[in-house]
């Protein structure tokens, strides 16, 4: 059995799934995650985890090091780009004698680049995109040409779009199906017995295309109640016109249409739940001989998903359900440590800093910076109040250019290209449906503190002769010309 302080870790990433799209953070819901939500409750569930800039491949620079945005470098989604990060949280793991496994998504370049990872199977998206230059690499699909299937992308549904219709193959084919089946052949057969593992299990799914299996989609296709979220400073629309793009990030959108994407979302959420069940079966259960090795469990996503709340879809914003994510660690045969939910303000950046010292190790000199990676460890070990920051800091650029503040129960929100701000008190009002930004002596202190977070950059003039707030109006950053 492993020493219990070089634990194995297992890191389970979703790709674009909020906060409240797991059954525990939404008791009322219809969605079910019940191998989550029971890790969650058996461990610590972190009830406020933020991305800083909540699109792919910026956030997963940071999962992959514990780096903000404003260290790594990166605050916008851009492929393409090869980079030499100082380290990675594989690599330093590797180097310290864990064997570190990738299965799934990286969403770096060049695909094959190794990052940290001894052992890699990559695949980016069920839809195959065998010559494009950035996603040539798709050990999934090429699995599925050997079992005589050829086309793994023919179903024609959008990456980034509203349409959602079932998976047209059984399930045992299923992106996530293959994922969670890897990943047992890396437990049980491939990892080195003799070393502890890091394994990074990352799933392409909720993220578009909206293609569950079936039985997932005839769940919640007939059931769910779920419907977007309007707020009072969403436009009213009397309907959705026709033409509009299926992936635009800007509304109206149809109901109909709505409902379907939700369906298919729930679906592959749900989906994702039972196979980790199946990948934590065969690691600790049924008389596995890997029953007693200590293992840390973390679970979260690269960012949310709008779902159609304020007539906004996909990520990238600074909303709710598009920058609040899952995040709760789990653990087996690890003494000392207690169970609990925690409002401490959490990033992805803290999942290296965890790790390492959950491992033992310590951190890069350059891993602490107040906006750069904390260790949650103090509040597993149920140490005297830890607090992790003040405030987080998060941006964005891209649709609706933005920079974001979060400290205590305030949100606040700056567009540059419009100079608009929003404030929202989320512990009245989580679903941000009343925008506070017409009381101004409430913005002083976030102006304040932008004001100093953004000196010296030469890319954003933050200028608060200029600002703008909406005072419960819509943003015209999405609708002007529109409304």
């Amino acid at each position: 059995m492993n020493d219990p302080a070089r634990p194995n870790v297992i890191l389970i990433t979703t790709d674009q799934q909020r906060f409240d799209c797991m059954g525990l953070n939404d008791p009322a819901g219809d969605l079910r995650t019940p191998i989550c939500d029971q890790l969650a409750a058996g461990g610590v569930n972190f009830s406020r985890a933020y991305v800083t800039c909540p699109v792919c491949i910026p956030a997963r620079r940071t999962l992959l090091t514990g780096l903000h945005p404003d260290t790594h470098g990166l605050r916008t989604y851009r492929d393409g780009l090869e980079w030499d990060p100082p380290f990675t949280l594989p690599g330093l793991l590797a180097r310290a004698g864990w064997h570190t496994a990738l299965i799934g998504k990286l969403h770096l370049f060049p695909q094959r680049k190794r990052y940290g990872f001894e052992y890699m199977l990559r695949t980016e998206s069920p839809n195959d995109r065998w010559d494009s230059p950035m996603q040539q690499v798709n050990d999934w699909a090429d699995w599925l040409r050997q079992q005589g299937i050829d086309q793994p992308n023919n179903l024609g549904i959008n990456g980034n779009g509203r349409v959602a219709r079932p998976w047209d193959l059984p399930e045992r084919y299923h992106h996530t199906s293959w994922l969670a089946d890897r990943a047992v052949d890396f437990l049980v057969k491939y990892r080195d017995p003799s070393q502890p593992f890091f394994m990074h299990l990352s799933f392409w799914a909720p993220h578009p295309p909206l293609i569950p299996p079936q039985a997932y989609w005839d769940r919640y296709h007939r059931r769910h109640r779920r419907r977007p979220v309007m707020s009072q400073w969403t436009p009213p629309f009397d309907t959705a016109p026709r033409g509009i793009a299926d992936d635009s990030a800007i509304g109206p959108f149809d109901e109909a249409e709505m409902h379907d994407a939700i369906a298919g979302y729930y679906g592959l959420i749900n989906h994702i739940d039972d196979r980790i069940r199946y990948v934590l079966t065969r690691m600790f259960e049924y008389g596995s001989p890997r029953a007693k090795e200590p293992t840390l469990i973390i679970f979260t996503s690269d960012h949310g998903e709008m779902l159609g709340d304020h007539h906004l879809w996909r990520k990238s914003l600074p909303y709710e359900g598009s920058a609040h994510v899952p995040f709760f660690i789990a653990w087996r045969n690890m003494p000392g440590l207690v169970r609990g939910g925690s409002d401490q303000l959490v990033g992805l950046e803290d999942v290296a800093a965890t790790v390492l010292d959950a491992c033992g190790l310590p951190l890069p000199e350059s891993l602490r910076s107040g906006l750069d990676s904390t260790s949650l460890m103090p509040i597993l070990r149920g140490e005297a109040r830890h607090e992790t920051r003040a405030r987080l800091f998060g941006e964005c650029q891209g649709v609706g250019s933005h920079h974001y503040i979060v400290e205590g129960p305030l949100k606040y929100i700056w567009y540059s290209r419009t100079n608009e701000e929003q404030l929202f008190d989320l512990a009245t009002d989580p679903q941000e449906l009343h925008d506070l930004s017409g009381e101004v002596a409430r913005l002083q202190p976030f102006r304040q503190h932008l004001a100093a977070h953004l000196a010296g950059r030469e890319d954003c003039h933050y200028d608060p002769a200029a600002l703008r707030p909406c005072g419960n109006a819509p943003p015209r950053v999405f609708w002007e010309g529109r409304i």
